[in-house]
């Protein structure tokens, strides 16, 4: 809800805007004016000594000492984008269909200007970003279209408030920027790939300097803090790159591949040597562009795309951060500990379009929703206290990590140093210059959990891993399977599981050679007991236990058995029929129960063509054995089975994954070939050859083989034929080539 009355301040030079006269409004307006450079020449102050170590203590950032509820200010339309003045008592908020200037203040939030009256609505007001000046520009605010046009307006002008408008981009500017303690440059990142700097004193003249990145669209781009003249760009194509302006001509003096997918948002540590980033592929990573390392030295994975971040003053290892869309709540991440957000605000009824840090507690917010929020610290929850602090968790190893909470909040053991240490901690913008403390007299903490790690036997890595090396899958010859596997599965102690194998083998070796009748008779005996015809009042039961049920009575003489028998009838039919199909299932069923799912699919890929099982069970199988070992990273047993396969839904999965495309980038223009218009070999927007054969030098336009290392390559038979009797690249670069 909005609140009406007289503030302080901006409020305080403004008047209603239908009453202003041209009189009035200038000499308010100098007001205005005098009053914001008074807080930028404050900033300035406090921001030259923060670089020496030591701050002043700041009249705004006085103002915020206690903390106060959330202030919510509702629009006439969506908000996309706000700046903070030089001063920091007012913010300028941005939009398709609004621009104007608040005053905020512990209290209130009140409107004090509306830039856009008297104007005409068009796509030149319709705001994807706007800045607000600085030193010599601080009554100047810059606004980027959509339609490519930047827009300079003068809140000191009369009227008609746009001073200059700038067509020089040929698609939507996404970001601009002012160059620290230098108001009158301005650099802007837009659609069409490149990146302008103006100089806001010369009105007449185009943009000073032109930067291309060779690469799809600029998503963001922000000036070094530190270093005024370096800055760094996001891209489209998930790439970052860092700019001298003093070489534009030159290319960029370092690139990242800092995404898997659209770079979004970049920001710049107040030190001016690591860089945030966020992207589409729900990431924040931290960059140190003064190493050669192209790893992030921190990286946060969030619940959706990133749009923004930024880093949180005087917290040298905090980022703040909203999402490009499905999530509403602003976090606040600590990148030594990037598993959760340390702080979350949850105020916006939709998804955040942007927001700046008023200081070190205070945050000021917009979205979509049409408020403008200004959030403390204090009204923020912490993730971490909704979770459990009881867990555990099993690994693929069989070891089992367990924590245990082992008090209700966490203790110092020394509260006098605590005390001292918050004391000290209160002061803002106070930062000392002392030596740590030595060990002993430093602060212990006591953690809230006891954690350990136990190994339970229950599952084998080691065997299950030579098992799936080693086994073997064919169908062709069954026989030779069935030996191989009993021979692996007794050497490594599974005797259950080798003399499987043999039974099956005998079960099934009339059928593999092609007799429709079964003559097993021989081998048979030998794998069953002689007790079966022997005399014995032993008890049997129906479950195979020797003293459950009463003897069987026995009145069959034993001179029977001596007599030969009938001409006529012959030792098969002594046998009754075996029930090969009710045994092989009952053998599956055993190994299902057990959990032992390796040696299911394995019975069942040798045995597929004689026995007939429930597709449904044999996918479960597949699927939770292809797991495994996938968590077990064996990938070639992994293709293996999946190609072995006859089942339509496993064989997918393969076919799925052969989808893996590699983007081949045009040596000449640095663009994505996609191979739509021109063909696998010509780039799409420059309309040029891709590198040629290195040997040929003709345009490859079947397969292409490269070595990584000097990124050299060609024909594939080509390359073959050369490296058979040579070791080093054609071309002659001297790299010792690989094929």
């Amino acid at each position: 809800m909005r609140k009406q009355g007289k503030s302080p301040g901006l409020s305080s030079s403004f008047a209603s805007n239908s009453s202003l006269t041209a009189s009035t409004s200038q000499g308010r307006m100098q007001r205005l004016v005098a009053h914001a450079a008074l807080g930028n020449a404050r900033l300035s102050t406090e921001s030259q000594q923060s670089l020496h170590g030591s701050v002043a203590s700041s009249d705004v950032v006085n103002v915020y000492a206690h903390p106060t509820p959330s202030l919510r200010t509702r629009m006439s339309g969506a908000i996309s984008s706000l700046a903070l003045s030089p001063g920091g008592d007012a913010v300028v908020i941005a939009g398709r269909e609004i621009l104007k200037i608040l005053t905020v203040t512990p209290e209130e939030v009140t409107e004090t200007l509306n830039l856009r009256v008297g104007s005409q609505s068009t796509l030149n007001f319709s705001s994807n970003d706007v800045k607000w000046g600085n030193n010599a520009t601080k009554s100047k605010i810059a606004t980027a279209a959509t339609n490519g046009s930047i827009l300079i307006w003068d809140i000191y002008r009369v009227g008609r408030k746009v001073d200059r408008i700038i067509n020089e981009h040929a698609r939507a500017v996404n970001r601009i920027c002012f160059q620290p303690e230098n108001g009158h440059i301005l650099l802007s990142a837009s659609q069409d790939g490149t990146m302008r700097c103006w100089d806001l004193r010369d009105s007449r003249s185009g943009a000073k300097l032109k930067f291309e990145g060779k690469s799809e669209s600029v998503r963001d781009v922000q000036f070094n803090p530190v270093v005024h003249y370096d800055f760094a760009a996001a891209f489209e194509t998930g790439t970052l790159q860092k700019w001298d302006m003093r070489n534009p001509k030159a290319m960029y003096d370092r690139k990242v591949s800092a995404h898997n997918g659209p770079c979004l948002t970049v920001d710049w540590h107040p030190t001016g040597r690591l860089v945030a980033t966020g992207g589409r592929d729900k990431t924040i990573k931290v960059w140190d562009l003064n190493s050669d390392n192209r790893r992030p030295l921190y990286m946060m994975r969030t619940m959706a795309a990133v749009s923004r971040v930024q880093w949180r003053p005087d917290h040298d290892d905090e980022i703040a951060s909203c999402a490009l869309n499905t999530e509403k709540r602003i976090h606040i991440w600590d990148v030594r500990r990037p598993n959760i957000p340390k702080y979350a605000f949850d105020e916006h009824e939709s998804t955040p379009t942007g927001f700046l840090w008023f200081n070190n507690d205070v945050i000021y917010s917009v979205a979509k929703d049409k408020y403008f929020i200004r959030q403390h610290i204090q009204s923020a929850y912490q993730p971490i206290d909704i979770l459990r602090h009881n867990s555990l968790c099993w690994n693929i190893q069989g070891d089992l990590a367990l924590a245990v909470d082992n008090s209700p909040t966490s203790e110092f053991v020394d509260s006098t140093t605590t005390r001292s240490s918050m004391a000290s901690a209160a002061k803002i913008g106070k930062r000392t210059t002392s030596k740590p403390a030595a060990p002993e007299d430093a602060v212990q903490y006591i953690p809230q959990q006891t954690c350990a790690i136990g190994h339970l036997p229950l599952f084998d890595y080691e065997t299950f891993t030579v098992f799936a090396e080693n086994y073997e899958i064919s169908d062709r010859d069954l026989a030779h399977s069935c030996e191989m596997n009993s021979q692996l599965a007794w050497k490594l102690g599974h005797y259950r599981t080798s003399q499987s194998w043999r039974i099956v083998s005998v079960l099934f070796q009339d059928a593999a050679k092609g007799k429709d009748t079964p003559n097993n008779d021989q081998q048979l005996a030998e794998l069953m007991s002689n007790d079966m015809l022997s005399d014995t009042n032993e008890s049997i039961s129906r479950n195979g236990h020797p003293d459950q049920n009463a003897p069987l009575e026995n009145n069959t003489d034993q001179d029977t058995f001596n007599e030969p028998p009938p001409s006529n009838l012959s030792r098969k039919d002594l046998w009754p029929a075996w029930q090969h199909d009710k045994m092989v299932h009952e053998l599956f069923d055993f190994y299902t129960e057990q959990g032992d799912v390796q040696t299911c699919v394995t019975l069942y890929l040798v045995l597929r063509k004689y026995i007939t099982i429930d597709e449904h069970r044999v996918v479960e199988w597949f699927t939770s054995y292809i797991d495994i070992l996938r968590r077990l990273k064996l990938w070639t047993a992994v293709n293996a089975i999946i190609n072995a396969s006859d089942i339509p839904h496993i064989q997918e999965q393969n076919q799925a994954s052969s989808a893996t495309t590699i983007h081949i980038t045009c040596s000449n223009c640095f663009k994505l070939v996609s191979g739509t218009a021109q063909g696998a070999w010509a780039c799409d927007k420059c309309h040029r050859l891709l590198n040629p054969c290195s040997i040929c030098h003709q345009t490859v336009k079947s397969l292409y083989v490269w070595c990584q290392g000097c990124n050299h390559g060609g024909h594939l038979d080509h390359m073959h034929d050369w490296f058979a009797d040579e070791k080093e690249c054609p071309t002659g670069c001297g790299h010792q080539c690989v094929l």
